[in-house]
């Protein structure tokens, strides 16, 4: 029988509320039948003692949640439950003590502390040697977030789907179109055309008069005259590259997609962007395929520049990338500015 399930021991009375909540966070990364929590995974018409044996036999991972109540309350003679024979969590913990092949880890709830050997039953004392586990109500997402990781590397995740997510175009303002932004050198560009039959030979400017269609060689001297006439362009002008010259800047295509993240450490992980003009979204996946971070941010001629947040370890950080092939790959950094550290990264694109 294959042993691939966490088993959830815990007392009603101490952490009830909160091996729910832990336990439908396990169900999400890992699957509802992945789970065991006692009454509420018994099947109809079957023994406790019969469906404890059978989880336990299936399960790999056994959490012992201990909350400050964990003993339980003592009876008339002044034992407190754990003590007592007949009581259930001492039974489940004992069982899981005994296998060689199952993990028992100690989490320790709402400020509990680990218990000490003399404290505890014979046949629990084990439990007082073996390493602890706290999930703290102030650190509630980052501690399970921890705790999730460390399982996923016994227990298989189940498989989510991925795909690029909706883009909202009310993130960013809508930018200007090409020709609200340059109309004015491009009326004088073709009167040029117009005027002059025929261009000299010798060096010449390169610009895009049809909004990206096809292009016309306009001849120095001509070109100077006519931004000399229309000084209020000369932005636009002075921004325009020349055919010749030494500039080899890359212009990144739309990046919508799917590539692999990686740094120096070999880490990866997926990200799939989604474009919308200048404006990008991505999710980060890890090789589980589990969101793990999110972003938005901008792309400006061959820069990427965008706003990151991992929210496995709630941090925010910065991915600043270049292109020099044109968007099909990015080489840059990505820094913590709270930690005060950055790492070079790449992108590559790749198939889902």
């Amino acid at each position: 029988m294959e042993k691939n399930k966490i088993f959830l021991s815990h007392r009603h009375s101490d952490t009830q509320s909160d091996c729910h909540r832990i336990r439908e966070t396990l169900e999400e990364e890992f699957g509802e039948d992945a789970v065991f929590l006692d009454i509420e995974n018994l099947e109809p018409g079957i023994r406790f003692a019969d469906a404890i044996d059978k989880a336990l036999t299936e399960s790999k991972v056994v959490l012992v949640a201990i909350g400050p109540d964990w003993f339980g309350d003592p009876d008339e003679n002044g034992i407190t439950r754990l003590f007592q024979a007949k009581d259930w969590v001492r039974r489940e913990v004992s069982a899981a003590l005994a296998r060689p092949d199952t993990r028992v880890i100690p989490l320790l709830l709402k400020g509990a502390t680990r218990p000490t050997a003399d404290q505890l039953p014979e046949e629990l004392q084990e439990l007082a040697d073996l390493q602890t586990f706290e999930i703290s109500i102030t650190r509630w997402k980052y501690d399970l977030g921890v705790l999730v990781e460390a399982l996923a590397k016994l227990i298989p995740r189940k498989k989510k789907p991925v795909g690029p997510i909706p883009f909202n175009p009310n993130r960013a303002p809508k930018p200007k179109s090409w020709w609200a932004k340059n109309y004015l050198w491009v009326l004088g560009v073709f009167v040029l055309l117009i005027i002059i039959g025929s261009w000299p030979e010798g060096d010449y400017y390169q610009a895009d008069v049809t909004g990206g269609s096809s292009t016309e060689k306009i001849a120095i001297e001509e070109f100077e005259k006519l931004k000399d006439s229309n000084s209020e362009r000369n932005e636009t002008y002075d921004n325009l590259p020349l055919s010749n010259s030494e500039s080899n800047e890359a212009f990144a295509e739309d990046i919508s997609g799917y590539w692999l993240l990686s740094d120096n450490q070999g880490n990866t992980s997926t990200l799939v962007f989604n474009q919308y003009n200048d404006d990008i979204q991505f999710i980060e996946y890890n090789v589980f395929n589990v969101a793990i971070g999110e972003g938005t941010g901008s792309i400006n001629q061959n820069q990427l520049s965008a706003d990151y947040y991992n929210s496995l370890v709630q941090i925010y950080g910065k991915l600043k990338l270049s292109t020099s092939t044109n968007g099909q790959s990015w080489s840059g950094t990505i820094s913590f500015p709270t930690l005060g550290t950055s790492s070079p990264v790449a992108l590559k694109r790749i198939n889902p």
